[in-house]
């Protein structure tokens, strides 16, 4: 009797584990959440990169003592970082980005043909704080321009530049974007001939970037 009453209860010990976990009450460990995207404010943060590539065409125009009439395409490739957390009040604020750029095509078609390249060493470019969707920026760059023939003509085929422009960013992901910006663009000898005109325009950028998060 003793010996029935041991196997009764060691039953029940061992039988009472199962029956806990198939018990419909029991509760269920939550799944584990899913890593949602980096925001666009952490992807254009202190330290991330960004790689830009654009082009577009340019109408010159007289405005300062420029020459009129000379129209050319742009084609250029920058790389910039993020080098601050946001700054400045209300709408201007916005974080600072340095970097460079490298125009591999400059074709003027008017009033002549003449090709060439340049490069920008110097860009400063302000990053206003991020919406949902996009994201605007202004930038200042200075650098120089190598071309085939003159420009203008009877001046000289090395050519100072600087721009000044303002874009916008639509976000595809948080780090994929296409570009659209307005550029000033101002082409001069720095008075190194005795004739300098100089030649100012008005240019549209379209265009992509890819953006790296600082790791």
């Amino acid at each position: 009797m003793r010996r029935a009453s041991w196997l009764l209860l060691f039953s029940v010990l061992i039988a009472h584990p199962v029956v806990a976990q198939q018990r419909p009450d029991a509760p269920v460990s939550a799944p584990p959440l899913a890593t949602s995207p980096p925001a666009i404010d952490h992807v254009l943060g202190d330290g991330a990169s960004e790689w830009m590539v654009s082009g577009g065409p340019a109408w010159g125009v007289k405005l300062f003592h420029s020459i009129g009439d000379h129209d050319y395409v742009l084609q250029a490739v920058s790389w910039g970082r993020v080098l601050t957390e946001p700054h400045g009040p209300g709408v201007l604020r916005g974080r600072f980005e340095i970097g460079f750029e490298v125009v591999p095509v400059f074709a003027q078609y008017a009033p002549y043909n003449t090709y060439g390249f340049g490069l920008t060493p110097i860009l400063w470019r302000w990053n206003f704080e991020s919406q949902r969707k996009f994201a605007a920026y202004a930038e200042l760059a200075g650098g120089g321009l190598w071309t085939g023939e003159d420009l203008p003509k009877e001046t000289t085929s090395a050519n100072f530049t600087a721009h000044a422009s303002y874009g916008m960013r639509f976000f595809l992901s948080p780090q994929r974007t296409i570009n659209v910006a307005y550029r000033f663009h101002h082409i001069s000898n720095g008075n190194r001939r005795e004739r300098n005109p100089g030649i100012n325009a008005h240019a549209v950028m379209v265009g992509v970037s890819l953006i790296q998060p600082r790791r």
